[in-house]
């Protein structure tokens, strides 16, 4: 093995020799990237880094992240991906594939041995202590039926170069393909930024490997419509946007641990219709986490029960429990002797030299010479020592072999020198960096694999020196070259099913983000038009002694916050006020917090939304992340930045509901959303005619003439959105009574409490004849509420003018009970489907007699 600092050609800051993938010896590029380079080249500096600029917005508008540091209060890291792709040309992709099918078959031989028979260990040709002391391998696994009689079904690879230019393995994803939706969304992306590219050499297609993966998945069942999900850790998960891409790609629900429920031996899970039962679970969860009665009881991710229901037979899991062991790091020094144990043949695919620590000669052999290896645990990302292309200073080496002496069996080296190097775009300049690929299989109904016709090719970056993505590294579209003798594909009509549209809910946890997205997409919207309404209203109608007396009025009208009786100074009535309001993060409620909180709900559920909805979203918060926040400017900056700041609130949160309403389903997930619009601007309304009906609607304040009157109705109207509306209704001056009834009862005035709340009873109620309790519930809740604001007699109220109880009229009164009664709405819904309660039935008796 060549170790050593190369000359010159290498960069300074690599200590290794390793293969060229773009150039050749002479330091030309090769015939595959050729006329890539050409194209890249002709373009000036300044072109190309607005290539790279582009094809980094369009990552963050698709959505595609992987998030490591959480350090940005704005949203997640946008995926890199690089300009110039990765090419292999048949006749490396070939043997490639032909090796990763031989090894996967080989392992799938070796799972269904150790959790039966354990044949290999008995005839001694592996080394017990790697298997039965890995702590992947899962004794409550043997015996569990498996998913069409085997346990992987969706595999990763990682393969990379050694220094003589030949593919190897390097690890083993056999139990989770990580990756895969990256290597889809790079190609996506690509095309978009640079299609021009692709007319230069033919390359074989990725799209169908969603719907591959789709019905393969629905294929375990025995259901003619079976329910499949895709159990992901959630949102803290770096790689929760490839969970949420591969289910919307799909089309099937995204969910966590505490979304699904063991209810008769099988499982279910809880949307806001009810319970459905699960037929298929697809999880992207580590199997000692499935299950906290099995396995790790300290787990929140998992299932309780699970197993057991696998046992039943009642859902199957993909990959099968159990199978992760595949994965484990000690077993990969002896993968050649799997292959030919159980094959009978000599390996297709090298794999990268790999040395068990937990073995003494192997420990020592490395050990003797540790600055060349990498070191790396069982599992997992993280990495002790190398990998970076460096030789390690002393302090890192003494570090590393003290950890490693302290557990060795819990690490594995490799050479140092296997990553290849290649170019990378950044910012309009070449870079050299490093790479290495992960490729995909899927397991056929006849027991082969098939090898997805591309990559993820990770590469490192400027921020990180590593690979991997959970290190900070990037990647590079793959393209696989057509071969001369490329297979056509034949239709299969056994893939046909009926045109049956599922009958499959949205869980509860969907329905809560969108009706969170809702609400807070109306409470920013509402006060950004308030701010914008109130800068006009001090420069072009108010004179000074009327903005004096309207300031604390606008004050109260303010939307209100989550947290009754919270501390807050927010102020709308000043320049430096409507400022904060605008675009102080710390601000609670303002317009921006606000935006953040529906993106982050947003987040949570990418998979149900359309990228064209989410593209609207995105933007909308990016907008707001470049304003810098600069509240000791001048009451001139202070004033236009939040004008033009709301304006573009005003502009965006109205597109993305357009465009969602054209491009989504309208499912329990978006009516939701549209229930908690309405509700907030029910609650919105409410609260500002409850504020002003003293201020506003006696006639004493601010002069008693009609003029005065008319300005203040007319002032308060504009800070609702809905003085053009009444003109058009009642065609004449702005009135108490008039108002009232607008705002109060008016069946078509979007600002109408009567009229959001029958349109979210329309939304509740959608196609049922028969509705369940709960839903009855809080249909009867709604239309009571209805019931009492159209039977009241505004005018009675008007007239009536000699306080009451506490110093109120009964107005005040009166308007102060309907909001009370419509904000606890809010309870009423999330109980009945939102929050997953126990009810208990009245004739249940209790467990314990007192």
């Amino acid at each position: 093995m060549v170790r050593g600092k190369r000359p010159l050609a290498m960069s300074e800051n690599w200590d290794f020799l390793t293969h060229n993938e773009t150039f050749d010896a002479e330091g030309k590029p090769r015939e595959v990237y050729r006329a890539l380079f050409d194209r890249l080249n002709e373009m000036p500096r300044t072109q190309v880094r607005a290539l790279d600029d582009q094809l980094e917005a369009t990552m963050r508008e698709m959505g595609v992240t992987f998030d490591i540091k959480r350090d940005r209060v704005w949203g997640q890291r946008a995926w890199f991906c690089d300009l110039l792709p990765q090419i292999f040309t048949p006749d490396e992709w070939e043997p490639l594939a032909n090796g990763i099918r031989q090894r996967l078959k080989a392992f799938e031989a070796f799972l269904q041995d150790i959790y039966s028979k354990k044949q290999i260990l008995l005839d001694g040709v592996i080394p017990i202590n790697p298997v039965l002391g890995s702590p992947f391998f899962q004794r409550a696994a043997a015996g569990l039926p498996l998913p069409a009689g085997a346990y992987l079904h969706l595999s990763g690879i990682s393969i990379c170069r050694l220094p003589d230019g030949q593919l190897a393995a390097k690890h083993h994803y056999f139990s989770n393909a990580s990756g895969m939706s990256y290597m889809i969304q790079n190609r996506r992306a690509l095309t978009r930024v640079i299609p021009q590219s692709f007319q230069d050499t033919g390359i074989l297609s990725i799209s169908d490997a969603p719907t591959n993966i789709l019905e393969m998945l629905r294929s375990f069942s025995k259901e003619s419509d079976p329910m499949v999900v895709l159990l992901s850790p959630g949102p803290l998960s770096p790689a929760y946007s490839e969970h949420s891409f591969l289910a919307r790609r799909m089309g099937i629900p995204l969910v966590q641990g505490g979304d699904l429920l063991v209810l008769n031996d099988e499982v279910y899970l809880k949307t806001v219709s009810g319970l459905s039962k699960v037929d298929v679970i697809y999880t992207r969860v580590s199997d000692q986490w499935l299950d906290p009665m099995v396995f790790r009881r300290d787990s929140n991710l998992g299932i309780p029960g699970l197993a057991h229901c696998v046992r039943r037979q009642s859902v199957a899991v993909i990959n099968a429990i159990g199978s992760q062991i595949s994965d484990d790091r000690a077993l990969l020094p002896f993968a050649s002797q799997i292959i030919r144990y159980y094959l009978g043949e000599r390996p297709i695919l090298p794999a990268v030299p790999t040395f068990w620590m937990g073995d003494i000669d192997q420990r020592e052999h490395v050990l003797e010479d540790l600055q060349n290896f990498t070191i790396r645990p069982l599992s997992g990302e993280r990495i002790l020592l190398g990998g970076d292309g460096r030789l390690p200073s002393n302090e890192k080496l003494e570090a590393a072999k003290l950890e490693i002496l302290e557990n060795p069996s819990q690490f594995v080296a490799q050479p140092q020198d296997c990553d290849a190097e290649t170019i990378s775009f950044q910012d309009g300049e070449r870079r050299r960096r490093r790479q290495d690929h992960i490729l995909f299989a899927q397991r056929k109904a006849d027991g082969s694999y098939e090898v997805f016709p591309g990559a993820l090719t990770r590469v490192s970056t400027t921020e990180s020196e590593f690979t991997s993505s959970e290190l900070g590294g990037g990647s590079k579209d793959t393209w696989v070259q057509v071969g001369l003798h490329k297979e056509r594909d034949e239709w299969d009509p056994s893939r046909q099913t009926d045109a049956k549209i599922p009958a499959h809910g949205v869980t509860s946890r969907v329905a809560e983000a969108f009706y969170w997205i809702g609400r807070y997409l109306e409470r920013a919207y509402d006060l950004a038009g308030m701010v914008s309404v109130i800068e006009s209203l001090e420069i072009e109608e108010l004179n000074p002694t009327e903005r004096m007396n309207y300031r604390p009025v606008w004050n109260r009208i303010l939307p209100m916050l989550e947290g009754a009786g919270s501390p807050t100074r927010r102020t709308i009535s000043s320049p430096a006020g409507r400022y904060r309001l605008t675009l102080d993060t710390n601000e609670p409620g303002s317009v921006v917090s606000t935006i953040l909180r529906a993106a982050g709900n947003a987040e949570s559920v990418l998979e149900t939304l359309s990228l064209d909805a989410w593209g609207v979203l995105s933007v909308l918060r990016n907008r707001f992340r470049n304003a810098q926040f600069a509240p000791d400017s001048s009451e001139e900056i202070l004033t236009s930045s939040s004008r033009r700041l709301c304006d573009i609130a005003r502009q965006l949160i109205p597109q993305f509901f357009g465009t969602a309403q054209c491009t989504m389903l309208s499912d329990d997930g978006w009516n939701f959303c549209e229930i908690g619009q309405l509700i907030e601007r029910a609650a919105i309304t409410a609260n500002a005619i409850t504020s002003i009906t003293k201020p506003l609607l006696q006639p004493s304040i601010g002069g008693g003439s009609d003029h005065a009157m008319e300005i203040r109705l007319s002032a308060f109207l504009r800070l609702l959105n809905s003085r053009d509306i009444y003109r058009r209704v009642y065609q004449m001056r702005i009135e108490p009574l008039p108002l009232l009834e607008l705002l109060w009862t008016n069946p078509v005035a979007p600002r109408s409490v009567v009229h959001c709340l029958t349109s979210c009873v329309a939304r509740i109620r959608g196609n049922e004849i028969n509705p369940s309790p709960s839903t009855a519930r809080a249909l009867a809740e709604i239309e009571s509420l209805i019931q009492s604001i159209l039977s009241t007699n505004w005018e009675s109220l008007l007239s009536e003018q000699k306080p009451q109880s506490q110093g109120k009229t009964r107005l005040q009164t009166h308007c102060e009970s309907l909001l009370n009664r419509l904000l606890s709405l809010h309870t009423i819904l999330c109980d009945s489907f939102l929050n997953h309660q126990v009810l208990m039935h009245v004739e249940t008796k209790p467990l314990f007699q007192p």
